[in-house]
């Protein structure tokens, strides 16, 4: 999936929170490209077995991020797809404390493997 998401170049900090719901684990790789490159700028691993926030801010001047794309690539099994049938994963975006977006790939439980991608296009 990917979305476009307008962000204030004049506002303050970006932070982007990566959610997720359903009897599922996790593991997912954060990724931060930049504008019109193949350069990577932050590189985050996360799971959602932890108690951990799997929040990260982007980088200052805020009118910098304009162009980057926010990459999540997630890696999940189900537990029980008997209790648990649909997974969710989400990616919000907070500027100035406040959520304006987010981008969300939901999906049936197989109980085997299975893999996620958003992107997310700051505009």
């Amino acid at each position: 999936m990917v979305k476009k998401v307008k962000i204030d170049p004049a506002g303050q900090m970006v932070a982007v929170k990566i959610t997720f719901e359903g009897l599922i684990i996790a593991s997912y790789q954060y990724v931060l490209w930049e504008a019109q490159s193949n350069q990577i700028l932050e590189k985050k691993d996360g799971n959602n077995q932890n108690p951990f926030d799997d929040t990260y801010s982007l980088p200052l001047p805020v009118a910098k991020n304009v162009g980057r794309i926010i990459d999540v690539r997630t890696r999940f099994v189900g537990l029980d797809t008997d209790i648990s049938k649909e997974y969710t994963i989400s990616v919000a975006v907070f500027q100035n404390g406040k959520m304006i977006d987010e981008a969300v790939d939901k999906g049936a439980i197989t109980g085997n493997s299975q893999l996620s991608q958003i992107y997310i296009i700051l505009i």
